[in-house]
């Protein structure tokens, strides 16, 4: 190469850089006076309603005026003034009937008023009898020395004392008993620092020491509930009924385990029960293990830890890897909602709580969390990656200083638009969703994916801005999406002639790579033939573009003009599709995989919060590339839930579905 031609390759790059860049700046101002334009016509609107808002007002103010004038009228009427007014004989019978009226309702207010008094005097003799009884039964008496019930006078007095007294009295008593059985506890009620089961909560805002705004029946219960505590150490708390449980005693999954060299003269305090639920080949089966503790009189404890073929590598829950795997396999391969997966345990014979099934899917999410750097590594050093993103309803909120706008939330439906992106690798067959930073659709996400790239990635996208950055980029090249080109040409082709022959052109493209993958099977003889039989097409549809861009006018055929400008655009990235045989000319197969979160979308309209979309991004993955291997998706999630705890960092991509060999047989089968 000369320096002519150096110096002219030079210069159509420079003048190529400055097409893009004006193109942008284009861009860019086209939006900003479409902006500009939507700020003027929401000025007018306000202006509008305004003065809308102030013609309503005055007129409901002149209406409200008319009806103020009427009721006082009226009311003049009635009461025999202004120009107007009643016969008195009328006049009588009104007044009457409201004056028997209101005294009906004043002999029932007495008579209720009388009957509540009588109820709480009834009520305060029975309580006042039970709270004698109460302190004679704390004091440990029945009487006094000769039998007869306690006294009624006050100490150093020899003069019954009256009901207001003795109430005094009874109360000051009830306090003390009180006072002393708590201080026989070592604390205060008010002490929130031992708490035991269902120890009462007091504070020091709600009693008062000298027990003149407590109630004295509040302070003896106080005292009683602390005196009647129990240790709840140990005591299985109420959870619901469990037919299978009751099934599994005294059945050969009924396993009872005892300490070995267990001295004869120890004694039996109990045992510790642990129940597992295992899915084997369409039905569940129940396992208990009860593991006896014995102490002797030494104060020696002997007991059982659970044994290692026991343990449940899902963690403390009740249900082994199999069912939480089957619950996954129904709710995302199956896509059954999780009420019929409710209904499904019922049917089994489980009761589990909706909360309980949503846990589950959450612990599983959460233990197959290590894989998702391993996929991510293979997707970005792969070569070739698709992207695309769609939305998902999420109940969030919308933060400003996010720069999320009001088109992000859809009011009617009371979630918000976030989006879940999907990149998809052909070498693997790999795919991963991800849900990042709360769902927001920014350049930012796409650059956040494909920071770690050290080798050549070709990625495959549509024309969206968030893909733009890599338009001229070198160790990333965007792929440009043919079948997008095409689709605005689809939609006019039923009223321009110019589309349909456009659509056309792009057929017998994709007519003609059918043919050469068919007859071909090398990438490099793929590579050739297209350079050979694909090139001259991409040329005439060049030509055919820049064509109808210089002669159509904007305000004949705005659609088709808007069409022709993005295909022009995606033109320079679609021809990198020619360096490579591998290559494909569309993002078909990444919409293809997106299409599970749409399908989803219909039995769940949204997810929960960020993290439920990060944990349900996971799972989409999990599931899309146990489809893309053909996998058995029980045999798969049971074999990973065992053993991901246990492998290496570097290791976990061995347990990715491009990878996987079934290294271990359920003990339970």
């Amino acid at each position: 190469m000369n320096k002519n031609e150096y110096l002219c390759s030079m210069l159509k790059s420079e003048e190529h850089s400055q097409q893009i860049l004006v193109s942008q700046l284009n861009a860019e101002k086209r939006a900003r006076r479409a902006a500009e334009k939507k700020a003027h016509d929401a000025d007018l609107r306000v202006s509008d309603l305004t003065t809308r808002n102030t013609e309503l007002e005055s007129r409901l103010e002149a209406q409200l005026n008319k009806v103020a004038e009427m009721v006082q009228q009226i009311t003049t009427m009635l009461m025999g003034g202004g120009a107007l007014s009643l016969p008195e004989s009328l006049k009588e019978e009104l007044v009457g009937t409201i004056r028997a009226e209101f005294d009906r309702q004043i002999q029932e207010l007495k008579a209720m008023h009388e009957k509540e008094k009588q109820d709480l005097i009834a009520s305060f003799n029975a309580r006042l009898a039970a709270k004698d009884n109460e302190i004679a039964r704390l004091k440990g008496e029945d009487g006094n020395e000769d039998g007869q019930p306690p006294s009624t006078t006050a100490p150093g007095f020899s003069a019954p004392l009256t009901p207001e007294e003795l109430a005094a009295r009874n109360k000051q008593l009830e306090q003390q008993k009180a006072s002393l059985q708590v201080n026989s506890y070592g604390q205060h009620t008010e002490s929130e620092k031992y708490l035991h089961g269902s120890q009462q909560i007091e504070h020091a805002d709600d009693l008062d020491l000298n027990g003149e705004d407590v109630p004295a029946e509040k302070v003896v219960e106080i005292a009683r509930e602390l005196r009647e505590h129990k240790n709840m150490k140990g005591v299985d708390k109420p959870r619901r009924d469990q037919p299978l449980v009751e099934q599994a005693k005294d059945t050969k999954n009924d396993i009872v385990l005892v300490p070995e060299g267990l001295p004869e003269d120890a004694e039996y305090i109990g045992e510790d029960v642990t129940v597992r639920y295992t899915y084997v080949k369409g039905y569940l089966r129940t396992l208990l293990i009860r593991r006896k503790k014995y102490k002797d009189p030494r104060g020696k404890y002997y007991h059982v830890n659970l044994p290692e073929k026991y343990r449940n590598c899902m963690g403390r829950t009740q249900v082994t890897e199999s069912l939480i795997a089957q619950i996954l396999t129904l709710h995302f391969y199956y896509n059954m909602t999780v009420s019929d997966i409710e209904e499904w345990l019922q049917g089994m014979g489980l009761n589990f709580a909706h909360t309980t099934v949503i846990h589950w899917i959450e612990l599983g999410a959460k233990i197959l969390e290590p894989l998702d750097e391993p996929l991510h590594k293979e997707i970005i050093s792969s070569g070739e990656a698709h992207g695309d993103e769609s939305t998902v309803g999420c109940k969030d909120k919308r933060l400003p200083d996010k720069d999320e706008k009001a088109e992000d939330v859809e009011d009617d439906l009371h979630y918000f638009k976030r989006w879940i992106f999907c990149y998809y690798a052909p070498l693997h067959s790999l795919t991963q969703f991800v849900f990042h930073d709360r769902g927001r659709r920014t350049q930012e996400a796409v650059k956040k994916y494909f920071e770690d790239v050290i080798e050549k990635l070709y990625l495959h996208s549509d024309g969206a801005p968030l893909y733009k950055c890599y338009d001229v980029g070198e160790l990333i090249l965007r792929i440009a999406c043919l079948v997008h080109m095409r689709r605005p040409f689809f939609k006019l082709k039923e009223f321009s002639k110019d589309a349909m022959l456009i659509m056309k052109l792009f057929d017998s493209i994709f007519h003609e790579d059918r043919k050469i993958k068919e007859a071909f099977s090398d990438v490099d003889d793929i590579r050739r033939e297209r350079g050979v039989r694909l090139v001259p097409m991409f040329n005439e549809l060049k030509n055919y573009l820049d064509r109808l861009s210089n002669n159509l006018k904007k305000e004949d055929e705005p659609e088709l003009l808007k069409a022709v400008n993005y295909a022009l655009k995606e033109y320079p990235c679609m021809l990198r599709c020619l360096e490579d045989g591998r290559l494909d000319l569309s993002n078909n197969i990444c919409e293809r995989q997106i299409r599970r979160v749409a399908k989803y979308r219909n039995n769940s309209l949204f997810v929960g919060s960020p993290e439920s979309g990060a944990r349900f991004a996971r799972l989409m993955s999990v599931f899309a590339n146990i489809k893309s291997h053909h996998l058995d998706p029980i045999v798969y999630l049971c074999d990973v839930f065992r053993r991901i705890g246990t492998t290496a960092e570097e290791k976990l991509v061995e347990l990715l579905p491009h990878r996987w060999q079934l290294a271990t047989v359920s003990a339970w089968v």
